[in-house]
């Protein structure tokens, strides 16, 4: 049946943010992970087809490993790879980092074909172009860690974030330099790197910078996300329609897999 739960405030932010920033809700369909049970059993039914070994390799976990990362986290990319396979995605956008998870997602999809029977679309995967490093100059930009520009931040939280902002990242990459050519300023980009590097530039001028790039880009997003986190009505209507369409694909799915892997008698 279709979904009725309401979107918590965090989740309507992040819908307002996508809705924004350009995502055709007539073409998209949103729904929360949590809301759709049948995720959680195709995840436990990949969980047996990928060894540890496969999963060890991963950037993330190994960044993690002296913070003695869970049993969740080692998995993480099996739980994804449920999302697209369960959903039957025909498109993924991952970011560079990501690419040892579709890794594991192929591999699997080729194991369920060669040695199950079971014959699911294999999704094309799109790198995205821009890899930025975190406003703290870690590797990553991650909303988990807070060192990230949010869509939906209003523009003192913008400035408040950019003066924040680290000059070098871990990889040795000029941060303020990276956010310019992100936001297109590709002439701005190189005379910052070039300035902070031979010293010509001062880091505040180099944030200022980024800072009129960032207003001009994304506070805009910020304000219409902030209109549309009051419709709320319209957000959890969005949420339930996609919802119950991931509900029907994914029911699909785990019935091919019930079938093929000898789980069901039916």
């Amino acid at each position: 049946g279709a979904a009725t739960a309401a979107w918590p405030a965090a989740d309507a932010v992040l819908g307002s943010e996508c809705l924004a920033a350009g995502v055709d809700a007539d073409r998209w369909g949103f729904y929360r992970q949590s809301d759709v049970p049948e995720l959680a059993l195709i995840n436990g039914r990949l969980q047996n087809l990928v060894t540890v070994e496969e999963l060890l390799p991963q950037r993330g976990y190994a960044r993690r490993a002296g913070g003695r990362p869970s049993l969740g986290m080692l998995g993480w990319p099996v739980l994804e790879a449920a999302d697209i396979i369960g959903t039957s995605a025909t498109h993924v956008a991952i970011g560079a980092g990501n690419a040892r998870h579709m890794e594991i997602c192929y591999g699997l999809l080729t194991r369920l074909c060669d040695e199950w029977g079971i014959d699911l679309p294999v999704p094309a995967a799109t790198v995205g172009a821009v890899d930025l490093p975190g406003l703290d100059g870690a590797r990553k930009m991650s909303r988990s860690r807070g060192n990230c520009l949010l869509l939906g931040a209003d523009e003192p939280a913008l400035r408040a974030r950019v003066h924040t902002m680290a000059i070098r990242s871990e990889d040795g990459r000029s941060v303020p330099a990276a956010y310019l050519a992100a936001l297109g300023h590709t002439a701005e980009a190189d005379r910052v790197a070039r300035g902070l590097t031979d010293g010509t530039m001062r880091p505040d001028e180099a944030r200022e910078l980024v800072l009129a790039a960032v207003l001009t880009h994304i506070a805009p997003i910020g304000r219409r996300a902030g209109e549309l986190a009051d419709e709320r009505s319209k957000l959890d209507g969005l949420l339930a329609a996609g919802t119950e369409r991931v509900r029907d694909l994914t029911d699909s799915t785990l019935r091919r897999l019930r079938r093929g892997l000898g789980l069901t008698r039916a």
